[in-house]
C-alpha cells in the first residue's frame, strides 16, 4: 500500500467541510505525473490519499479516524468496497499518520461526537468511486469500446458484448495515465450490494487470535519502559523524593520528578513497578486541596440563581403561577471516569526538536498541540502513528498521558512507553463533570400535555478546560494568539456571559411542544479536569429531561408514552421513534414484580427510545429487558449500529446504576473496579435493537445510545416502587430512599 508520507508529498487530495476536493496542477499537470510515476515506480493506482488499488488487484484504504471498538474500518471498509466492487476481504487497512491532509470539517484530525461515518459517508465513496472510473475507462480504451458499456464486479472490469474481461490489477499502469474525475458518479442505492448489508468486521480475526496492536504493544528498538506516581491530589508536585533504594533495583535507569509526578523508569515496566514502592516522596498540596465532592453537591442544592439563559421562550414564571398540576425537583449526577479497559499509554521518542509518537489517541492532532506546548517544538515536527485503542469515551482526546511519556522521553534520551496502572487511571482522569440541576415544570389542567419546563443546571464547563482543543484549533497562529483565544473563551464562560452550550444539549434543544421554556447553566469553577465523556452533555441532560417529564406525566396521571407523545410533534423524527420502541416493548402490558420504564432522547442527529423492564431482586436492581429504537440516518452495516446501541446501553446502565467518582479533601476515593464497578455479564440485560428504515445519509451512532438509559430505569423503578429517584448512581439513590 502506499504509505502516508508518500501520499502526503502528493497532497492534492483534501476533504473540508464533508466534500471531497481533489486539486490539480493547472499548469504542467504535476499531480497527474506524481500518479503515473507512483505507478510505474510501485505497479499501484493511487489517485487520491484513501484508496490506492494494487497490482495484485488488493484494495488500499488508509482510514483517517481511530478504531475505538467503534467499527470504522469495517464501515470505511464497506464504503469502499461497495464503490469498487470488490469483496470487503479484498482490502488492506492502515490508520493515517498525523498529517494536514488527514484534517477533516473540525479542522483537526479527531475521532468524536459520532462523526466518522457521517463524515466521510461521501468523501470516501468518491475516493473510491474516482479509482473505479479510471479503471473502467483504461479498460475501455483498451478495448477500444465506450466506457458506458463496462460493469465492474469482483475487482473485475467487464465488457459484455465481446465478453472480455480484465483484473484491476492489470489496469493500475494505464489508468494512472488518465485525468482524475472530479465528480465521479456514485451507485445508486438501488445497486448498493454491501452499504447497509450485514457484513463482517475485518478487524475481528486479528482481536481473536490477539494480533491487533493496541498502544501497549507498541514495540520501539532501544527504548525503556516508565510508569508515573502521582500524588494524592490531582495536580501535586513532588516536594521531595528519596529513592536511592529504587535507583539501585534491577533495571531502573531513573527516578525523578516531572511536572505531577515522578517517573520511574527502566527496561521493563514491572522492574519499574517493583522499584516505585521504595521511592518516598513528599507532595505538595496538589490543585484542589479540600475539595469534596458532597460539599460541591449541597451548595449546589443550595443555590437559586438562575444562570446565563441558554434558551428562553413565553413566561415560565405565570405559567408555573397560574397552574394547578405543577412539579419541583433537584437532579444529581456524580463525577465519572471514562475507565477504558486499556489504560492510558504512549511510547515517544525525543531527538531534539523532532518527536515521533505511537499513541492510542483519538485527536493526533490535540496531541501534537499538547506535545508542542510541554516541550516546545513545532507541531509539524511531531509525527503520531494511531494505534488501535482499547477504549476511548473522550478520554483519549486528551493527552496528558502523551506529555508525561514526552517529558520523560526527553530527560533520558531514549523511546519511553509509558504506562498507566488502573489506579492512575482512576485517580488522575478527566471527569464527567458533576452536576445538579433545579427543575420546575406544570401540565395543563387536562393533564394533556406540559406547560412548562424549567431547568437550571450547575455544573462545570467543559470549556473552562478547552485549551488542548483550542490550542489544536489555532494551531497556525503564535502561541500568544492561542493563550489569548483560550483565557478568552474560559472568561466569557467562567463569568456566565455565555451558556456551556455542550452541557445544555439536551436541554436548550428540547423538542417538546411546551409554550414556556426557560433553561439557564451557572459554572462551578474548580480545577478538578473535566473532559467529553461518552454522549458528553446529553448522559446528563437525557437524564434529567426524560425524568422529569415522566414527573409531569405521573403528576397528571397520564401514561408516560401517551403524555410524551402527545407533546412531540407531527413529522419530527421523534415520533416514530418512540412509536416504535411501544411496539417493540409491547408497551402497556404489566408482568408481576416488573417496573417498566420509557425515555427518549436526541443526540448527534440520532434519535434513540428506550424501554426498561425492571425488578429489585434483594434490595438490588436487576434490569432484565432493554428494548431500543433507533433512527440514525442509513446503517452502512447494520450488525455495527446494533453492537453500538448495546455497548452504549451497557455503558450507560454501568454508569446509572452503580458507579459514581467522589473526592473527599480533593483525594478521589475510588481507585479501582472494585469501587468503580462495570456491569458484569451476568447482570446484564437482554437488549432488542430496532433500526428504523430511513433515506437520510448516515448520522451518530457511537453515543446515542447511552442517555435513554438511565431515565428509562428511573422511571422503571418509580413504576416498581413508587420511589423517586433523582439522583446518579441510582443503587445508592434507592439505597438512601428507603433508608430514609
Amino acid at each position: 500500500m502506499t504509505t502516508q508520507s508518500e501520499l502526503s508529498r502528493r497532497g492534492f487530495l483534501t476533504v473540508l467541510g464533508g466534500a471531497l476536493t481533489l486539486g490539480f496542477d493547472a499548469g504542467c499537470g504535476g499531480e497527474q505525473a506524481k500518479i503515473i510515476k507512483h505507478a510505474e515506480r510501485t505497479g499501484e493506482l493511487a489517485p487520491n490519499m484513501y484508496v490506492s488499488v494494487k497490482r495484485d488487484g488488493r484494495i488500499g484504504l488508509t482510514i483517517n479516524k481511530a478504531e475505538i471498538g467503534q467499527g470504522v474500518t469495517a464501515a470505511f471498509a464497506t464504503l469502499v468496497a461497495e464503490e469498487l466492487d470488490v469483496p470487503i476481504e479484498s482490502i488492506d487497512y492502515a490508520f493515517a499518520d498525523s498529517l494536514p491532509e488527514f484534517k477533516t470539517s473540525s479542522f483537526m484530525q479527531l475521532t468524536g461526537g459520532s462523526t466518522s461515518t457521517k463524515e466521510i459517508f461521501l468523501p470516501l465513496r468518491r475516493a473510491a468511486a474516482s479509482a473505479r472510473s479510471m479503471l473502467v475507462s483504461a479498460a475501455a480504451t483498451g478495448w477500444s469500446v465506450p466506457a458506458s458499456e463496462c460493469r465492474t464486479d469482483a475487482a473485475r472490469v467487464f465488457h459484455d458484448p465481446s465478453n472480455r474481461q480484465v483484473g484491476y490489477g492489470e489496469l493500475t499502469v494505464k489508468a494512472a495515465e488518465l485525468p482524475v474525475p472530479e465528480s465521479p458518479a456514485l451507485k445508486p442505492r438501488s445497486q448498493w450490494k454491501q452499504i447497509g448489508k450485514r457484513n463482517k468486521r475485518v478487524d475481528a480475526r486479528d482481536k481473536v487470535v490477539g494480533a491487533t496492536k493496541f498502544g501497549m504493544d507498541v514495540v520501539v528498538p532501544g527504548m525503556v519502559r516508565a510508569l508515573v506516581i502521582h500524588g494524592p491530589v490531582y495536580g501535586a508536585n513532588a516536594k521531595a523524593i528519596r529513592a536511592d533504594a529504587a535507583r539501585s533495583m534491577p533495571g531502573v535507569h531513573g527516578v525523578f520528578a516531572i511536572a505531577g509526578g515522578v517517573a520511574v523508569v527502566a527496561d521493563k515496566y514491572w522492574q519499574a513497578l517493583a522499584a516505585a514502592p521504595s521511592v518516598d516522596i513528599e507532595w505538595a498540596e496538589g490543585d484542589v486541596p479540600g475539595l469534596g465532592s458532597a460539599e460541591m453537591r449541597a451548595s449546589a442544592h443550595a443555590f437559586k440563581k438562575p444562570g446565563v439563559s441558554a434558551r428562553s421562550e413565553g413566561n415560565v414564571d405565570k405559567a408555573l403561577e397560574q397552574a394547578s398540576i405543577k412539579v419541583e425537583a433537584i437532579y444529581d449526577v456524580p463525577y465519572l471516569a471514562h475507565a477504558p479497559m486499556e489504560p492510558q499509554n504512549c511510547t515517544v521518542h525525543v531527538r531534539g526538536s523532532s518527536v515521533e509518537v505511537w499513541a492510542p489517541t483519538q485527536s493526533p492532532t490535540i496531541l501534537q498541540a499538547s506535545l508542542s506546548e510541554a516541550l516546545g517544538v513545532s507541531a509539524s515536527d511531531i509525527l503520531v502513528h494511531t494505534t488501535f485503542i482499547g477504549g476511548g469515551f473522550g478520554r483519549r482526546l486528551v493527552a496528558d498521558w502523551a506529555v508525561e511519556a514526552a517529558l520523560i522521553a526527553r530527560a533520558v534520551g531514549r523511546p519511553v512507553q509509558l504506562i498507566w496502572s488502573r489506579e492512575n487511571d482512576m485517580t488522575q482522569a478527566f471527569y464527567r463533570p458533576q452536576g445538579t440541576a433545579h427543575l420546575s415544570g406544570a401540565v395543563s389542567a387536562d393533564g394533556t400535555h406540559a406547560t412548562a419546563f424549567s431547568a437550571q443546571l450547575i455544573s462545570q464547563s467543559l470549556f473552562l478546560h478547552s485549551d488542548p482543543f483550542v490550542h489544536a484549533l489555532a494551531a497556525g497562529v503564535p502561541r500568544s494568539v492561542q493563550n489569548l483565544l483560550a483565557s478568552t473563551i474560559a472568561g466569557l464562560m467562567g463569568s456566565s456571559t455565555l451558556p456551556d452550550f455542550l452541557e445544555v444539549e439536551g436541554l436548550a434543544t428540547l423538542p417538546y411542544a411546551i409554550e414556556n421554556v426557560e433553561v439557564g447553566f451557572t459554572p462551578i469553577q474548580s480545577k478538578l479536569p473535566i473532559s467529553s465523556w461518552r454522549s458528553v452533555g446529553s448522559s446528563v441532560t437525557g437524564f434529567l429531561v426524560e425524568g422529569f417529564v415522566d414527573e409531569l406525566a405521573r403528576a397528571a396521571k397520564q401514561d408516560p408514552y401517551t403524555f410524551r407523545r402527545t407533546m412531540l410533534r407531527p413529522g419530527s423524527r421523534q415520533l416514530p421513534v418512540l412509536d416504535a420502541v411501544a411496539k417493540l416493548a409491547r408497551w402497556g402490558e404489566k408482568r408481576p414484580g416488573i417496573g417498566r420504564g420509557i425515555a427518549r432522547h436526541f443526540s448527534f442527529d440520532t434519535e434513540v427510545a428506550e424501554v426498561a423492564d425492571v425488578e429489585i431482586v434483594g434490595g438490588r436492581i436487576k434490569v432484565r429487558r432493554v428494548w431500543a429504537a433507533v433512527d440514525c440516518g442509513l446503517a452502512v452495516n447494520p450488525d455495527i449500529v446494533r453492537a453500538q446501541v448495546e455497548g452504549a446501553i451497557i455503558f450507560g446502565l454501568s454508569a446509572a446504576l452503580l458507579q459514581e467518582i467522589t473526592l473527599m479533601n480533593g483525594v478521589v476515593q475510588q481507585k479501582n473496579f472494585d469501587s468503580f464497578p462495570l456491569l458484569r455479564m451476568h447482570e446484564c440485560p437482554e437488549i432488542t435493537v430496532e433500526i428504523l428504515e430511513t433515506d437520510r445519509d448516515p448520522t451518530g451512532i457511537g453515543e446515542p445510545g447511552l442517555p435513554p438509559i438511565a431515565p428509562a430505569v428511573a422511571n422503571a423503578i418509580f413504576d416498581l416502587t413508587g420511589h423517586r429517584l433523582r439522583r446518579l448512581p441510582l443503587q445508592a439513590a434507592l439505597d438512601e430512599a428507603r433508608r430514609t
